[in-house]
């Protein structure tokens, strides 16, 4: 997804042949037809499903065929530019959480879509908007029916995915550095990687508590990973593996 021709495709992944490709262009202010979000796979009435954010519309497809099921836009009333998509969609029930908008710069968007309809559902599906936070490199992240977003200077905010309304907010130590790291929430605790090279441990159920602060001697962007009773942290130099006793 950029400025020029886009689209999605799917190839067969024994031969490389292309299954199918279609088109994904729209019309966007400048920089707003500019995404890095993966597609994720979904699973609607039965049909293994393509869910897209990008180009300022959340769009929906038949992994089989190509064919757009849905799609769901006017995320940029005011015709803002340089909103690119970096934060990827997050999937909560039936709800589609999208961080839009430039939260780094005061402008932070978040909206509710309700998954399914047909065609456009821009004036139906759209369940609840918040102007007033979101995130804009952090993947927010869902477990258990709530939603957490951890802005770019250590903010943590925890929503509730169905309303959109906020249940607390709280702040990891604060640095001059920034999160590019989208967080992982398992086993009631919150794992957040800092650019410099700290990945912080936040006990999230329940009252807020920042537990550890752990520096890992290198440049952290990637996002942590939970593996079983394990934690992958891959570093600028060296991929970590943290396991308990």
């Amino acid at each position: 997804m950029q400025h020029g021709e886009s689209w999605l495709a799917a190839f067969d992944k024994v031969t490389g042949q292309t299954h199918w490709k279609v088109s994904r262009n729209y019309e966007t202010p400048e920089e707003g037809d500019n995404a890095y979000t993966p597609p994720l796979v979904i699973e609607h009435q039965g049909k293994e499903v393509l869910l897209v954010w990008g180009g300022q519309h959340l769009t929906a497809y038949d992994a089989s065929d190509g064919r757009l099921l849905w799609s769901c836009g006017d995320f940029n009333p005011q015709a803002a530019t340089h909103w690119p998509a970096v934060a990827s969609p997050v999937i909560a029930g039936d709800i589609v959480v999208v961080a839009c908008g430039r939260a780094d710069r005061g402008q932070p968007r978040l909206y509710g879509i309700r998954r399914g309809g047909t065609g456009d559902v821009t004036a139906t599906h759209r369940v609840w908007k918040r102007e007033d936070t979101g995130t804009f490199v952090p993947t927010p992240a869902e477990c258990q029916g709530r939603l957490y977003l951890l802005r770019d200077r250590g903010e943590v905010e925890c929503l509730d995915p169905t309303t959109g309304k906020t249940i607390w907010r709280e702040a990891l130590p604060k640095a001059s550095f920034h999160y590019y790291a989208s967080p992982l929430v398992a086993g009631g605790m919150l794992y957040a990687g800092r650019e410099d090279d700290v990945v912080f441990v936040a006990r999230v159920e329940g009252k807020f508590e920042t537990l550890a602060e752990n520096r890992m001697g290198e440049r952290i962007i990637a996002s942590p990973v939970a593996v079983s009773d394990r934690l992958l942290i891959r570093g600028e130099r060296h991929l970590f593996c943290i396991a308990g006793r």
